[in-house]
Formats: C-alpha cells, sequence, structure tokens
C-alpha cells in the first residue's frame, strides 16, 4: 500500500502484521528485531481506512504483548474503524496481553487451531538491588506532598500501593476486551483463564475467539467479491448530465451507474 511501511495488498484486502514485541515508538529496535510499533500500525490502518481499494484490513498478530502505553489508543482507532471497513484479526502463533487487547478491538477474531490467545491482565516486574552486594546507597527523596511518587517496594505498604494501580489499568483492559467482545467485564476473567492462555479450539468455546482458520483461508474469503450486495446487482441508468449530477450528489456509488445510450 502506497506510503505504509509494513502491509501487503492482497486484492482488496490488506493484511497488517503485529508481529513481536509490541512498543509505542518506531526505532532501531524495533526495526532489527522484528517488533511492533503501535505508531506504525495505526498509521497503515489509519491508510487503509481512508483507501477506497482496500475493502477490509487483516490484522495478523503473532505478539505475546509488550508496554501498556499506545495500546488502548490503537485499539479504540481499530474499534471504531470497523464501523468503516471489515477488520479481522488472525492469531497465528499467539496473541497475548496487549497484542490481545488489539485484536480484541476488531470485527472478528479467527485463531490458527494450534495458536494461544489470553493473557487478559497487566504485570509490573520490579528488581530491588541489594545496597550490600553493590556497595552502593541509593536514597528516593520525594516532596512531602507526594510520598507515593516512590513507594517503598521492599515493604508490603509499598507493594500494595503500586498495586493499586496495577489493578486500576488491570480493570481498563477487562473493560475494553468486554465492550469489544459485546460480552460483561464480569466474564472475562474466566473466559481467559484468569490471565492465563488457551489453545485454538479451547480459546473459541471461551469467547477469545469466533472461530477457527487459517491466514490463507481468511484472505481469500474477505478477497471474493459480494455478489449478493445490492449495490452491486442495481445499476442506476441516467440519460442526462443532470441526472448523472443528481445521483452522485445523492450518494449512488459511480461504479453502479450506466450511461443510456442515445436514440438513434
Amino acid at each position: 500500500l502506497e506510503e505504509s511501511r509494513q502491509v501487503t495488498m492482497r486484492g482488496s484486502v490488506e493484511v497488517v502484521p503485529g508481529i513481536g514485541t509490541i512498543f509505542r515508538y518506531a526505532n532501531l529496535f524495533t526495526e532489527i528485531s522484528g517488533a511492533t510499533s503501535t505508531q506504525v500500525l495505526a498509521t497503515d490502518i489509519q491508510r487503509a481506512l481512508d483507501d477506497p481499494k482496500v475493502k477490509s484490513i487483516v490484522l495478523n498478530i503473532d505478539s505475546p504483548g509488550g508496554v501498556a502505553s499506545g495500546i488502548n489508543e490503537l485499539a479504540e482507532m481499530i474499534y471504531a474503524g470497523r464501523s468503516q471497513k471489515r477488520i479481522v484479526a488472525y492469531i497465528g502463533g499467539i496473541g497475548a496481553s496487549a497484542a490481545y487487547w488489539i485484536a480484541s478491538a476488531a470485527s472478528e477474531i479467527i485463531i490458527d487451531e494450534a495458536s494461544l490467545a489470553g493473557s487478559i491482565g497487566v504485570v509490573v516486574e520490579a528488581v530491588i538491588d541489594s545496597e550490600k552486594a553493590s556497595g552502593r546507597t541509593r536514597y528516593s527523596i520525594v516532596s512531602r506532598n507526594a510520598p507515593n511518587k516512590r513507594p517503598d517496594l521492599g515493604t508490603e505498604e509499598g507493594r500494595a500501593k503500586l498495586g493499586e494501580t496495577i489493578d486500576a489499568l488491570g480493570d481498563v483492559f477487562v473493560g475494553k476486551v468486554a465492550r469489544n467482545l459485546g460480552v460483561s467485564a464480569d466474564t472475562v476473567p474466566e473466559m481467559g483463564d484468569h490471565g492465563g492462555i488457551r489453545v485454538g479450539a479451547d480459546a473459541v468455546k471461551h469467547g477469545l475467539a469466533h472461530r477457527v482458520g487459517s491466514l490463507e483461508s481468511l484472505i481469500t474469503e474477505l478477497a471474493k467479491p459480494a455478489f449478493n450486495s445490492p449495490r452491486i446487482n442495481t445499476m442506476t441508468t441516467v440519460k442526462t448530465t443532470a441526472e448523472l449530477r443528481t445521483a452522485i450528489a445523492a450518494g449512488t456509488d459511480p461504479n453502479t451507474i450506466e450511461i443510456a445510450q442515445a436514440e438513434q
């Protein structure tokens, strides 16, 4: 697709890869390691939504997830875009955590029968240096009006304070997945095995995906012309320039307008 970085066109179907760990901004690391940038994905998807040659979009996802920053904005764009064009997420390999958040925003989720989906939740890895081992002493001094700016993770109270933030973000994750899939937020943890991973048909059984399939069969399905579409079967015949202008002003698809032959 013109001016896009990663996508490929298969007829009228745009395939957008969401491969590897997900970061917000593209940099040299994402290019070398094969990671994915939400910034690049958003740009490519928006161009596809704006391009009349693109009839449907496939998000080809194989990612364990990534950083939370930028995920919600991208998912919201996909959720809004599915009212313009059909957007289907295909999970081939793994679609977990942030990658599943993105996939859930599509019109439909297709999963390979040997692929993984889920890991709905938020995690923060915290490493505490041993001052005795390093021979250094580290101090964090915060203003008196912000004691929770640097909670002491070496204490239960400090870990609990950080846990409040993680829980809040986790609630946003669950709420958006519930809205995207059209289910109650209370059912999402069980659907996703409480942060676990489900495989293929089991993911479909529990509502994490809509059906099992393959990428090639999905592209073939989306690329088929809609022969039953009334916009295609119904033609508008015009005899004069005025009638042509009126038809276009009324929103008639130019591909369904035919010019009547002049009478001899």
